[in-house]
């Protein structure tokens, strides 16, 4: 079975069950595509979302969807308010403790290469519906908190997260396959 055949399987398999199974068939489907059709070259997964956040073709076929698709917009802004209200966190390692997530606001290969205006930055928000980096980073720290963390299906939180994430990842994957054809 080639790559191609398995993301598209997975995609498809997203749309079925729980928003929880959505997110991570669709999520699977995204980073698969991401490290063998956008960079095979890179190894792990953080350098892979980093050159994702800084692929401006990408960036811009992406947010071009969310200002002409009206869902896609209005999942992005109901995730801005939410974020606004309470910020997104890691919770990967320790519950009760739930840290800033930080590589928020970075789009470069390294922590240490941000400006002091993005160290300044509030962290764990969508600062606009353009915030492209925030967006891809966003979708990869739903992945951590789902795969690393206790993420409880009951939890109200925990839903938003899972399906504002599948909802607007979706979009991102079926672009991908759309050029892929």
């Amino acid at each position: 079975m080639n790559y191609k055949r398995l993301i598209n399987n997975w995609h498809i398999r997203a749309s079925e069950e729980d928003y929880f199974s959505r997110f991570v068939f669709e999520y699977l489907a995204f980073i698969a595509y991401v490290k063998t059709h956008l960079y095979p070259d890179v190894g792990y997964d953080r350098k892979a979302i980093q050159r994702l956040k800084q692929d401006q073709c990408i960036k811009e076929r992406y947010l071009e969807r969310v200002q002409t698709k009206r869902g896609l917009k209005r999942g992005w802004e109901h995730i801005k308010v939410t974020l606004d209200d309470v910020r997104l966190g890691n919770a990967s390692r320790d519950l009760l403790n739930i840290e800033e997530i930080e590589w928020w606001n970075c789009e470069h290969d390294e922590l240490n290469q941000r400006t002091p205006e993005e160290k300044q930055k509030l962290k764990g928000v969508i600062h606009s519906l353009d915030d492209w980096g925030n967006m891809v980073e966003f979708w990869y720290s739903i992945r951590n908190n789902l795969f690393h963390g206790a993420k409880d299906p009951e939890n109200q939180r925990d839903q938003f997260a899972v399906e504002y994430g599948y909802r607007t990842l979706k979009e991102l994957v079926e672009l991908f396959l759309s050029e892929a054809e």
